[in-house]
């Protein structure tokens, strides 16, 4: 489908929610992916962001998205832009830095930042993430949470095997 035919069938109101799901899926254009990416739904906006195919500079628009599903799932995308990544880090919401923790591509100075964090779900990603240092594992070995210090184990056992 064309931008033009889908930006018709859009307006006539012949695409629905279900269709937008079906429609953002690995083989999308770019161009619909940008139309898309001014969706008044949320979750039309987060799978948007989370296709390998987004342009970059939606991916760095929807960063200042109001809805915090749309930054997580942003923090997800490997193409995201480091300064991204380094950005979202500091958002406000756990969720979006616990997925900011999970992203390979997540500098280690941020990781490091994020290893001490408040939140244990941040941390706990942090463990689990396989760029961490191992001298933060070592520092969240020895964390007051038993499923941030059981992360730190499954990684290092997964090293191991490695």
């Amino acid at each position: 489908m064309t931008i033009k035919e889908f930006k018709i069938q859009l307006a006539l109101g012949m695409i629905s929610y279900s269709d937008k799901k079906k429609i953002v899926n690995t083989t999308t254009s770019k161009k619909i992916l940008t139309y898309l990416s001014g969706d008044e739904s949320w979750l039309t906006r987060g799978r948007v962001v989370s296709n390998k195919n987004t342009p970059i500079k939606v991916l760095v628009a929807l960063s200042k998205d109001g809805n915090s599903w749309v930054r997580s799932c942003i923090a997800m995308n490997k193409n995201t832009p480091i300064k991204v990544l380094v950005k979202l880090s500091k958002d406000k919401n756990y969720w979006v830095r616990s997925r900011i923790a999970m992203n390979k591509n997540t500098p280690i100075k941020v990781l490091v930042k994020l290893s001490k964090d408040k939140d244990r779900a941040v941390k706990r990603y942090v463990a689990e993430n396989t760029n961490t240092p191992e001298k933060i594992l070592i520092e969240l070995s020895k964390d007051r949470d038993p499923r941030v210090r059981r992360s730190v184990m499954k990684l290092l056992k997964l090293k191991k095997k490695l």
